[in-house]
């Protein structure tokens, strides 16, 4: 699977599939989406915030169609490359429901106080996912 960042004309589809997964779109322009296609249809999605080398995971989601099938894992695993590609050096996520899945491929736990200040510039980080669980992975 490859990814391919998504394009304005190609928003609108994503901004479906973030609905579909109950996902909002709120301060996605700050970031750079990706998304898997097969046959024209978007299957999944990411996108990243950058603030210097550290980032922001954010918008990961598959179609429910394609769930638990694999795909987050291969999504996620390309995100990273991706990140990694740009220099980051970490990369934070806020999730309320995928904690686990997260864990599962490197991510920990963490306190709010302990996240990289530039995160605050980020519209994730207030009022939209205040009640969020805070992940980190670092790469080096």
């Amino acid at each position: 699977m490859q990814l391919v960042a998504i394009s304005n004309e190609d928003y609108p589809t994503l901004e479906a599939l973030l609905r579909a997964v109950d996902l909002g779109n709120e301060g996605l322009a700050m970031a750079q989406a990706y998304g898997c296609w097969q046959n024209g249809n978007l299957l999944a999605c990411g996108a990243l915030e950058v603030y210097g080398e550290v980032g922001l995971l954010r918008s990961v989601a598959v179609t429910p169609d394609h769930q638990n099938q694999g795909l987050g894992a291969v999504l996620l695993v390309a995100l990273e490359q991706q990140a990694q590609q740009q220099g980051l050096q970490t990369l934070y996520l806020l999730t309320t429901s995928a904690a686990k899945f997260f864990a599962a491929h490197g991510y920990q736990p963490i306190e709010r106080s302990e996240a990289d200040e530039r995160l605050h510039a980020s519209v994730q980080w207030g009022a939209i996912c205040s009640s969020a669980s805070l992940m980190v992975k670092q790469f080096v």
